[in-house]
């Protein structure tokens, strides 16, 4: 089924990458902002009806201003995740709808919302429905859109939320690098944010942030997301210690120059 997304512009942002030397300063590279989504929420007529407009922290995305969640593995084994703030809120439920760059649905889900306000990590799924085709192809692009219901007879009430997300895949050198820091999970991050993997780098600040959690603040604050770094991560117990399964694998003769991959994003984006 070919649906439209009500959050995506015609044209996604472009990611310059900045090479970053090892430091134990987690910061996600600069990215400029082309005509990005807003990470924060897009209300429709009446969408105040469940969402206060002057709580602050408001509906976030937890990503880069170039709105795009990339990860960067040439496997399936590599953590897929949107991140979001929920604040108090008398939304009835939510919805999280993904389609391809043809705008056909891959993906949706009902998204059960939180007591408490907090930062909601919620996975997507490695594998199609035969549990062996990827839901993610590596340098493809998809679209995303949360939707915060506040009326479920009348979804014109809907808070609105949309981006992108890709996998890329990595260089062998780029694992070989990842290889010589596999027992240090803020080198690994360090690594990932400066290849501009987002995926891999908030999802291994969030399983250190019980010891580590300067690190988590940077990483947002980086980013502009200071007003949520201090909020806690709903289910953070879950994630404590955890990293990602394993070390992505490279794709053979596939040396995956990254920039080259970003400026696909920006020629598909502009199409």
């Amino acid at each position: 089924m070919s649906i439209p997304l009500r959050c995506i512009p015609a044209a996604l942002a472009t990611l310059i990458v900045v090479g970053a030397g090892p430091s134990y300063a987690l910061e996600f590279p600069q990215t400029r902002d082309r005509g990005a989504p807003a990470r924060g929420p897009s209300m429709a007529t009446r969408g105040e009806i469940c969402l206060d407009p002057q709580n602050r922290p408001s509906l976030t995305s937890l990503l880069p201003h170039n709105a795009i969640a990339t990860a960067f593995g040439a496997d399936t084994n590599i953590p897929m995740a949107l991140w979001f703030y929920i604040p108090e809120t008398v939304a009835a439920g939510a919805e999280l709808t993904i389609v391809n760059e043809l705008g056909d649905e891959i993906f949706q889900q009902a998204i059960a919302l939180p007591e408490t306000p907090g930062t909601l990590p919620i996975d997507l799924p490695r594998y199609q429905a035969d549990g062996v085709t990827p839901t993610f192809a590596s340098g493809s692009l998809y679209y995303w859109d949360f939707a915060l219901i506040c009326d479920p007879d009348d979804r014109g009430d809907d808070v609105l939320l949309g981006g992108g997300i890709q996998r890329l895949d990595a260089s062998p050198d780029f694992l070989a690098e990842l290889n010589a820091v596999a027992n240090d999970p803020l080198a690994q991050a360090e690594l990932y944010a400066a290849a501009g993997a987002w995926q891999e780098t908030i999802a291994l600040a969030a399983s250190i942030r019980s010891q580590n959690p300067t690190a988590w603040a940077e990483l947002l604050t980086s980013v502009d997301l200071d007003s949520v770094a201090a909020q806690p991560i709903l289910g953070q117990d879950d994630l404590a210690g955890e990293v990602p399964a394993r070390t992505p694998t490279a794709t053979p003769n596939h040396s995956s120059d990254l920039q080259q991959l970003l400026d696909g994003i920006n020629h598909s984006g502009a199409e």
